[in-house]
């Protein structure tokens, strides 16, 4: 369904040339309310820059008792001057909590951020959850002077170039031919059928963005055509983890109807970030219960799936009572012990700002390491220890 919006007369400002961002802190009723801890959101851009949005539930040391504050943070080493507000709104789209849009110089140091010291009650935004969030609205635009509007600039095309480049023929110097081989048996004879879809690539491509498929052609010789046989994935797959190395996105719907094959196919071929959004995926579309738990475990031990393993913990820790004498924990493996001890950990006590790694989730270990240019693929100890060794 198509929406429209027609105004009548001139909209208020809030709808010219604003960029509108909605930061969504999720179970907010368990955070910690004390002076001065706060929850970072994650990065987002917006003119060149590096943004994240920092709440305090308890409020900063400069709040009045029983306020909560926040603070837009510039994280690139630029600076910048921006116009920027906030709010928060009720079920009828009424802006209930604001503060004032502020035109402020961020400096070029990353981390230069402004305060609002009483953004709201914490009694307020308790009464303002939706689905448990907060959700904060972020506006910030460039400051105007006269008859100075924004200026239109296109968007850098390297990602529609990169998206036309792929399965192109004429340029291609790999070519892979894709089928699961499949075993027919007719009476006591036997035979193999299998059908194969081609798909074109480039090398350059691959060695950046699929580093075992282009070690898989590496293997079969550098000059010249090189043609790949896959035999262990499914053509649509394939597809799948090809239009994601050369920048495209799937679908939600692609992500959770495919969501394990897509898991299986790179984990063998090397697509992390491919891997690592259909496990998200899945995580978000599964419902866990006693009859699946184990199967969700062992599949998460299996293929080094750190996030599925975390909320099938969590959901064994929730439901300890009912589980107890009911399921037989025999074939997961004993080194699980330290994931079911961090989750009762993170159940015991939920700081936004811990620095106790055993405490912190597996999406922000992950972002620490990403952030610094780490492998994010793997077990949440290996993890750990991988950002230890370089805070060290």
């Amino acid at each position: 369904m198509s929406t429209y919006r027609v105004d009548v007369g001139t909209p208020p400002e809030r709808f010219e040339h604003w960029t509108t961002i909605n930061v969504c802190f999720h179970g907010f009723a368990d955070l910690s309310t004390m002076r001065d801890e706060c929850v970072d959101s994650p990065n987002f851009f917006r003119f060149g820059h590096k943004w994240k949005l920092k709440l305090y539930p308890g409020g900063d040391e400069d709040s009045e008792e029983g306020y909560a504050a926040v603070s837009l943070v510039n994280c690139s080493n630029k600076s910048i001057n921006i116009q920027w507000g906030c709010s928060v709104r009720d079920v009828n789209d009424k802006e209930v909590v604001y503060c004032k849009k502020e035109t402020n110089e961020f400096d070029a140091n990353a981390g230069s951020a402004w305060y609002t010291d009483n953004f709201a009650k914490l009694s307020t935004l308790m009464k303002l959850l939706v689905n448990g969030a907060l959700v904060v609205e972020v506006r910030i635009k460039l400051p105007t002077t006269g008859n100075n509007a924004p200026q239109y600039i296109p968007t850098n095309p390297i990602n529609k170039n990169m998206l036309r480049l792929f399965n192109e023929e004429e340029t291609a110097d790999v070519v892979f031919e894709v089928g699961v081989v499949e075993q027919q048996t007719k009476g006591k004879r036997k035979r193999t059928k299998a059908s194969t879809t081609t798909f074109s690539a480039h090398r350059i491509i691959l060695q950046k963005c699929a580093p075992t498929l282009y070690e898989m052609c590496k293997a079969d010789g550098e000059e010249g055509n090189t043609t790949i046989s896959i035999t262990d994935v499914k053509p649509e797959i394939f597809k799948h983890m090809l239009y994601n190395a050369y920048g495209g996105e799937l679908s939600e719907d692609e992500l959770t109807n495919d969501a394990k094959d897509i898991i299986d196919a790179c984990d063998k071929y090397g697509l992390i970030h491919l891997k690592l959004e259909a496990e998200a995926s899945y995580v978000n579309s599964t419902t866990f219960s006693m009859d699946n738990m184990i199967d969700n475990l062992l599949y998460a031990d299996s293929k080094n799936l750190a996030l599925l393993k975390e909320a099938a913990m969590d959901y064994i820790v929730k439901n300890k009572g009912d589980i107890m004498g009911k399921v037989s924990f025999s074939n997961v493996p004993g080194d699980m012990i330290t994931d079911v001890l961090a989750a009762m950990a993170r159940g015991e006590e939920t700081v936004g700002g811990s620095t106790d790694y055993n405490k912190i989730r597996v999406g922000t270990l992950r972002e620490k390491l990403d952030d610094k240019g780490l492998d994010v693929d793997g077990s949440r100890e290996a993890m750990i220890a991988l950002l230890k060794e370089h805070n060290d």
